[in-house]
């Protein structure tokens, strides 16, 4: 096969997915993934694609990957309150309670504060949403800071992490792919901060809002199996949830 047959192949893959795997792409052509990841690097000259850790992506699929936490902080805000409310209720006093990163996650310290509870995070918005004594006593994890995602992350904070046990879990993810029950997220370094919280936790509960639904993105979390709770506002179209889902 040649190039250009090569490359169209993999266009109509991305269209039809959004995301591809450059490992099954060379094997679904019977090439090299060398020859593979020349073409990956040729069409995202030509502005087809944007390459990704494993893979290659569709440019819109990684736009909410490039909006940093203070743009996303303005988006869909009264939406994520009413998840955030919500979910503070699900938390009684003496607990340990994990805050993950993300604007949803951090307007829980807004409800959670007013609790008699341990609350420990890497979530550097939820620092500063602080502006006054807490009843919460708050741990905040320290390591590599990643200002576009207001976060600390590396073999430091990890090490941190992992020391605690966590009545609750919140966690945040940037889509899901319903039909397929898989969690999505775009950064890569928080994906071993979430799994050891995952693994730490006894209550897991996922925060959503109803635009993440249905998409995808280029890093897969978790099985949205693996969560007690799924909590989201409930979406305009037609959805069928599955059991561990509760639209508010």
């Amino acid at each position: 096969m040649i190039a250009s047959e090569r490359r169209l192949y993999i266009m109509r893959s991305l269209n039809e997915k959004g995301i591809v795997n450059l490992k099954e792409i060379a094997k679904e052509l019977e090439v090299a993934e060398i020859t593979t990841r020349r073409d990956f690097e040729k069409l995202e000259e030509m502005g087809k694609l944007k390459r990704v850790q494993g893979g290659a992506a569709l440019e819109n699929l990684l736009d909410s990957a490039e909006l940093t936490m203070h743009k996303k902080e303005s988006i869909n805000t009264s939406v994520k309150v009413k998840v955030a409310q919500y979910a503070a209720e699900l938390v009684s006093d003496g607990e340990c309670v994990f805050i993950d990163g993300g604007t949803s996650n951090a307007l829980l310290i807004d409800y959670l504060s007013r609790k008699q509870i341990t609350i420990v995070t890497y979530n550097e918005l939820v620092v500063r949403k602080l502006e006054k004594p807490t009843a919460a006593e708050i741990l905040i994890i320290g390591g590599r800071f990643v200002p576009g995602f207001c976060m600390n992350v590396g073999s430091m904070a990890q090490e941190s992490l992992r020391q605690f046990h966590f009545d609750v879990g919140f966690f945040g993810c940037s889509s899901i792919n319903v039909d397929e029950n898989i969690a999505y997220i775009t950064s890569t370094d928080s994906l071993i901060m979430k799994k050891i919280a995952l693994e730490n936790a006894d209550k897991r509960i996922l925060l959503i809002d109803a635009t993440k639904l249905q998409k995808m993105s280029f890093l897969k979390f978790a099985n949205t199996d693996a969560f007690d709770r799924v909590i989201c506002d409930t979406p305009t179209f037609d959805f069928n949830a599955p059991a561990n889902y509760e639209l508010i």
